[in-house]
């Protein structure tokens, strides 16, 4: 009998451990393609651990952020980074550049207006295949060059995967999926008694998508917001070849003064976002709508409390982009 209990354990271990995802270098992103993350109050990541159920059905729609992948080519700042790096752009933060190499997805540094981070020797993002309990970390010196000025920091980045599970979206649940909880500390050698800048991230990733489901950030000594929640809007799962493909809308007038008006086509019942997106990409307002029928729907936006300027209108759908069009506020 006890044998019996034995072989049985043995047999729903390997099941179990048989279920643990894996990940690997074929789920990395590929240029031209943009994702878009909500926004949204900040959470607790929670403990680690084997066959968790992350219930985030309640996650509310929030601020949309356009992640696009480019490359070096036509990204600012490329000169300083190698050549065919991938890189990615988010809207009011640094670009990171990426360069994949057979077994490792490598962060070479960061871009923006003011500053540039470039780390001696690449930091790995990622070192596949990745499953359950591996873990990778690096050390070096980063230069960081800004108003004229070039400093020297030592960095530290270390990650593992601490978790595996199914997590539920507001869009449905999402099986075997894995946590990956990373670490990046940047000290002066010269004072290594002060603090220096620290961020912990916590990103929830699946074998259907290259891009984290799920993103918490916590961080010090960096630009605010200290703590973030973001995740993916639920169009990944449409597939690449269909991300963000909006049609054409029209808005009148436009030029607009006090107000605009902008007829919907007819489509399914659904929650609509609004969202007006001026030249830097950064929301700078919307308007929310739910439809209970595939009626043609006509919305009048208040634009009075809008600066001048050239503005996209964005129509978003419970899962993704559905239109766009450029509106000018005169």
């Amino acid at each position: 009998m006890m044998r019996l209990v034995i072989i049985l354990h043995l047999l729903s271990f390997a099941a179990a451990a048989g279920a643990q995802p894996v990940l690997s270098d074929d789920d990395l992103p590929v240029a031209g393609t943009m994702y878009v993350y909500h926004d949204v109050p900040y959470m607790k990541a929670g403990p680690a651990g084997a066959s968790m159920r992350w219930d985030q059905t309640a996650l509310p729609a929030g601020t949309l952020l356009p992640y696009q992948w480019t490359t070096s080519d036509v990204a600012p700042g490329a000169g300083a980074f190698p050549e065919h790096a991938l890189v990615l752009n988010i809207p009011g933060e640094p670009a990171l550049y990426y360069v994949e190499t057979d077994s490792t997805f490598l962060w070479t540094g960061s871009y923006s207006d003011t500053a540039m981070l470039r780390f001696d020797p690449p930091l790995r993002a990622f070192s596949f295949p990745i499953g359950i309990g591996d873990a990778w970390s690096d050390s070096g010196i980063v230069a960081v060059t800004g108003s004229g000025r070039i400093a020297i920091r030592e960095v530290v980045h270390s990650a593992k995967a601490d978790a595996w599970g199914t997590l539920i979206m507001p869009y449905g649940p999402i099986q075997n999926v894995l946590r990956v909880r990373s670490e990046l500390v940047l000290r002066d050698p010269k004072h290594p008694e002060l603090p220096g800048r620290r961020e912990v991230r916590y990103e929830w990733y699946c074998d259907q998508t290259p891009m984290p489901l799920l993103m918490i950030i916590e961080r010090s000594g960096w630009y605010p917001p200290d703590r973030i929640l973001r995740w993916l809007d639920g169009s990944w799962q449409d597939g690449e070849t269909n991300l963000f493909r909006p049609i054409r809308l029209r808005v009148f007038p436009d030029p607009c003064d006090d107000v605009a008006t902008i007829d919907l086509p007819a489509t399914r019942a659904d929650r609509t976002v609004l969202q007006l997106v001026d030249g830097t990409g950064t929301p700078v307002k919307q308007w929310l709508a739910e439809f209970t029928g595939p009626e043609t729907r006509r919305l009048v936006l208040t634009m009075s409390d809008v600066p001048s300027g050239h503005y996209t209108l964005a129509w978003i759908g419970t899962n993704g982009t559905l239109g766009t069009v450029r509106l000018e506020r005169r």
